[in-house]
């Protein structure tokens, strides 16, 4: 994936959703290094931690893009209070992660699996439906401000340009209001 690294740094410095200190690795390595998380919408940044233990925020250290992947709970290979974060289709960039306590290790689990596309998608189409059954109808088929008039109503194939310019006529205007704004829309 190509990205402009000055703007994804700079997305870096924005307010967090979730951060803190947690041990890191990849999967091919074998020692643990402590790095400050830093969770802002599905993007994971990291940074280096000095010897002193201050953050060196000038630049993260790596970012990791919260896609197609899932988290795994690595208590027995790993040791306690760790976790995985895996992708799809590339098992070997697997970076284990660890906490210093459960409650931690819970936290972060769950905060990265709410940080995805496919997650808000998912709960969206989950109260789309919900909704519709309900009230009979689809609420992304709504228009805003339209006063509840269903999109596919009035974005019916028009047979004429005439007909067209009138499916975008405020549906609640009289037909005289609406007579002159198709006048005048056509005008333009």
């Amino acid at each position: 994936m190509r990205f402009n690294d000055k703007e994804l740094a700079e997305v870096s410095f924005g307010p967090a959703d979730l951060e803190g200190r947690l041990n890191h690795k990849r999967a091919h390595k074998s020692v643990f290094k402590e790095k400050w998380f830093k969770l802002r919408y599905n993007l994971l940044f990291y940074f280096n931690i000095n010897d002193l233990g201050h953050i060196d925020r000038r630049q993260p250290a790596g970012v990791i893009i919260l896609e197609n992947y899932s988290i795994n709970i690595d208590t027995s290979s790993e040791g306690a209070f760790a976790f995985s974060i895996s992708f799809r289709d590339e098992h070997e960039k697997r970076h284990v992660l660890s906490g210093r306590s459960e409650s931690q290790v819970e936290q972060w689990v769950s905060a990265l699996r709410q940080a995805s596309y496919e997650h808000w998608r998912s709960r969206l189409i989950t109260l789309q439906e919900r909704l519709c059954k309900k009230t009979g109808k689809d609420p992304l088929l709504m228009y805003p401000r339209n006063q509840g008039v269903v999109r596919d109503e009035s974005w019916e194939p028009a047979s004429s340009f005439r007909s067209h310019v009138r499916s975008f006529v405020d549906v609640s205007s009289s037909a005289s209001n609406a007579t002159t704004r198709e006048a005048n829309l056509i005008e333009l």
